[in-house]
C-alpha cells in the first residue's frame, strides 16, 4: 500500500452557485501500472443534514484523516445544498462548527394530524437535484460521488433518477465509460412514496448496477445499521463493497483493515478509468 501524503494543498473552484474547494495531494504514486502517475479520482462530496461544504472538508480531514490516507487516489470537491437550513442545527453540529448551515432537503408531513395518511414529502429536493446536475456538469468532470448521512440518502436518490430517468451523474454514459461510483456513509432509503416507487423501478431483481461502497457504523442511532444494509441492498451485490466501523455518526477515521478496503475500492475505480482512456473499456479482461 501507497504511504500516506505528507501534506494536502487547498485550491479554490468557482461554482455558479456557491463556492466550493477542491483538496489536493501530491501527484499520484505508482499504482498497478494501469493508471498514469497524474492520475486521479474526482469526488464530488455531499454533505450532511444542515452542516455544509466546509463542515464535511473538516470531518474527512481534521477527524477522518481521508485526504492524507487516500490523496494519492482522489481529490474531493465540496459544495454547500442551495437550501439553507430551514429549522434548528443538531446540538452535536453547532457545538463544533461554525455557521453557515444547509440542507439538501427538509422532510415535512402534510394532511389531517392523527390519520391515516398523512404524507411525508421532501421539500427542496427536485431543486438539489437540478444543482447537482449543474455542477455536475459544468464543474466536471467527476468520477464518482461521496455522501454522509443526508448527502449519502441524497446520493442513492441520485443513483435511482440515473437509472429510471436517465439523468444526473449516474445517468449512462457511453459503452464502455465507467460511470460515476458512490461512496455512501452512513446513508439510508429515502422514506416518501414518490422515492419508494423510484427505488423500485431502479432496482429491478438485481439492483442498481454502478459501484458502491456503504460505511456503516456500527454504533449508529441517528441512521442504525440495519437501515444502512437495507439501503446497500438497493445495489448489485458483484459491485458493493461494505464496510463496518465499531463507531457512530460519524465519518469514520481511516486504519488498518477499513483503510486497505477504502483503498481496494478505489484503485479498482482508478483502474477502470485509467482503462477506459487508454481506449480499451471500463470492464477488467
Amino acid at each position: 500500500m501507497c504511504g500516506a501524503l505528507a501534506s494536502v494543498a487547498r485550491v479554490p473552484v468557482r461554482f455558479p452557485h456557491r463556492g466550493a474547494r477542491v483538496k489536493r495531494g501530491n501527484p499520484l504514486r505508482a499504482t498497478e501500472a494501469q493508471a498514469p502517475e497524474t492520475m486521479k479520482l474526482r469526488v464530488l462530496a455531499l454533505h450532511s443534514f444542515r452542516t455544509s461544504g466546509s463542515i464535511f472538508s473538516d470531518q474527512l480531514e481534521a477527524l477522518g484523516n481521508w485526504p492524507n490516507a487516500i490523496g494519492d487516489l482522489c481529490e474531493f470537491v465540496y459544495v454547500d445544498a442551495p437550501h439553507p437550513a430551514s429549522g434548528e442545527v443538531p446540538k452535536d453540529v453547532a457545538s463544533f462548527f461554525a455557521v453557515p448551515y444547509f440542507e439538501w432537503w427538509n422532510a415535512t408531513s402534510f394532511g389531517v394530524e392523527g390519520k391515516e395518511g398523512k404524507v411525508l414529502q421532501y421539500e427542496g429536493l427536485e431543486r438539489s437535484m437540478e444543482f447537482v446536475e449543474d455542477v455536475w456538469r459544468t464543474n466536471g468532470p467527476f468520477d464518482g460521488i461521496v455522501g454522509f448521512s443526508q448527502g449519502a440518502t441524497f446520493t442513492g436518490l441520485l443513483a435511482a433518477m440515473g437509472k429510471v430517468e436517465g439523468r444526473g451523474p449516474f445517468a449512462p454514459g457511453e459503452t464502455g465509460e465507467p460511470g460515476a461510483f458512490a461512496i455512501l456513509i452512513s446513508g439510508m432509503r429515502a422514506r416518501t412514496d414518490d422515492a419508494v416507487r423510484l427505488y423500485d423501478a431502479a432496482t429491478g431483481e438485481k439492483g442498481m448496477d454502478i459501484p458502491t461502497l456503504h460505511i456503516v457504523g456500527e454504533a449508529d442511532r441517528a441512521i442504525p445499521p440495519a437501515m444502512s444494509d437495507r439501503a446497500s441492498k438497493m445495489f448489485v451485490e458483484e459491485r458493493r463493497t461494505v464496510m463496518r466501523h465499531e463507531r457512530g455518526h460519524v465519518v469514520p477515521r481511516l486504519a488498518g483493515d477499513n483503510l486497505e478496503s477504502v483503498r481496494a475500492f478505489l484503485q479498482e475505480q482508478l483502474s477502470a478509468k485509467a482503462r477506459y482512456k487508454a481506449g480499451g473499456t471500463a470492464a477488467a479482461l
